[in-house]
């Protein structure tokens, strides 16, 4: 098994807080797993909340690249809800892109969501696309890590690095949105 691990401080990141580990695995080609983990500074309960019981919200609370965020099925937070939402991405021009994600799995506990693509534009390139976010605690602020296991359509397929960017951002919006009254 291949692996590789890279540190790096996205560009642009204003924050001193804010630090990202990738983990690339290729386990069995053609599955890829990438891990993916950030500091942020709101404690592991609220951001856990915000990731999970208000993905609606999305398009409010960073506009810039989510368009929209409506529930298809279920209430959107718990296992079995459908969820769509439209979202631009730091590489692709001003295209309008789309996934449709399933909730595969909750676990309130453990502060963890699993949500796989079920439809949408990432299933263009990819065969699988799931990913788990897992929030824990870490001092008064939190740890954020994304796991995707993702297999490619072809090979030569790029790898979801503007995934990557796009849960980053995710992530740091919804930081900012806990300090906005701050």
């Amino acid at each position: 098994m291949a692996s590789r691990k890279v540190d790096r401080k996205p560009s642009g990141t204003p924050r001193s807080s804010l630090n990202m580990r990738r983990t690339i695995s290729m386990a069995e080609a053609p599955t890829h797993v990438i891990d993916i983990e950030s500091e942020v500074r709101c404690p592991a309960g609220k951001m856990y909340d915000l990731l999970k019981n208000h993905f609606t919200d999305l398009p409010v609370l960073f506009n810039e690249i989510c368009k929209s965020a409506e529930v298809l099925e279920g209430d959107g937070k718990s296992l079995g809800s459908v969820r769509r939402w439209t979202y631009l991405m730091h590489d692709t021009s001003d295209e309008l892109l789309e996934v449709i994600e399933k909730v595969v799995d909750v676990d309130d506990e453990n502060r963890s969501l699993t949500l796989s693509a079920i439809g949408g534009d990432v299933l263009r390139t990819h065969k699988r696309f799931d990913v788990k976010v897992i929030v824990t605690p870490k001092g008064t602020g939190s740890s954020v890590k994304w796991h995707i296991i993702f297999e490619k359509v072809n090979e030569d397929d790029p790898h979801p690095d503007p995934y990557l960017e796009l849960f980053n951002t995710t992530h740091e919006r919804l930081e900012l949105h806990y300090h906005k009254d701050e």
